[in-house]
């Protein structure tokens, strides 16, 4: 199967291409050639997905598309590049795919688009992002549902993916704080309630997804719901330091608890790693990639 993966110098891209090269034709299609050199055998396309002439150097045909890319940049400031990275380029993949003869679609949405909640978020769950990045994959999301005729797709909502190499997101900024003694922030005493998911456990989902025929939205996250005391709790006794907390008001109130019944409906989820398994191996590791 002929496979594009968008974003695929990123922290899941690097995943997840090596675990798909030996199945499949990879081709990545990255901002940087450069940055793609530890992916293995996988071919490479330079595209910048803000223009909207990076169709050009797609293939003639593929089979399944993995749009992994975004852009986490600050906001209101670079807000058109958000929104070109996150929502335009999906709507042009969706046509490119189109053509293409593609037969599936999987997009990498999140969590955050949908309103916080004390109880756990069921896919039918009201969208409501409190942020702007969010606000662009749920318009993601909407473009493709207008593309199932012409071929499948599947929506996966991350919630807190993390693991080695990962950089600049609140897994690994707390592991720096409290590493370093510096203070972690509450709001709420605690909030939000996360349940993270390990990379190779996404990775995990990702592969299975591939094979899947028909479209849906799904949540994608872990089993253990902590929240950011408890967390920092778990890294500190990792690390052998004692957190430090500050107290702060957040603009978002709530949880962000993924209700995960769908997804085990879905996908075979044999031996997940555990929470404290997963941290102990993100603290083993050396910083990698920003996404």
């Amino acid at each position: 199967m002929r496979v594009i993966v968008t974003g695929a110098t990123g922290f899941v891209g690097q995943h997840l291409v090596p675990a798909l090269a030996d199945d499949h034709e990879v081709i990545c299609v990255v901002r940087h050639a450069e940055a793609a050199r530890s992916l293995g055998p996988a071919g490479v396309i330079e595209a910048d997905l803000r223009r909207s002439t990076f169709r050009r150097r797609l293939p003639a045909q593929a089979d399944s598309i993995i749009h992994l890319a975004q852009a986490y940049l600050p906001f209101p400031e670079r807000a058109a590049e958000i929104f070109q990275v996150n929502a335009g380029s999906t709507q042009r993949l969706a046509e490119y795919a189109r053509r293409a003869q593609v037969r599936r679609f999987i997009l990498a949405s999140s969590g955050s688009v949908y309103r916080p909640s004390r109880r756990p978020l069921r896919e039918s769950a009201p969208t409501m992002p409190a942020f702007y990045h969010p606000a662009t994959k749920l318009m993601s999301e909407m473009v493709l549902r207008f593309y199932q005729p012409y071929f499948s797709i599947a929506v996966l909502r991350l919630f807190a993916p993390y693991g080695p190499g990962q950089i600049n997101r609140l897994i690994p900024r707390m592991i720096a704080a409290v590493q370093s003694g510096g203070l972690v922030a509450l709001s709420r005493g605690g909030e939000p309630r996360i349940n993270p998911i390990y990379i190779d456990d996404l990775v995990n989902v990702i592969r299975q997804s591939l094979d899947n025929a028909g479209s849906y939205t799904v949540n994608v996250a872990g089993a253990r719901v902590v929240g950011m005391r408890q967390l920092a709790g778990m890294i500190g006794r990792e690390v052998g330091r004692r957190p430090k907390f500050i107290h702060s008001d957040a603009e978002m109130a709530g949880d962000l608890i993924a209700d995960t019944h769908f997804m085990h409906e879905l996908f075979k989820m044999d031996s997940p790693v555990a929470l404290e398994e997963g941290l102990a191996r993100v603290m083993a590791s050396g910083p990698r990639s920003n996404n």
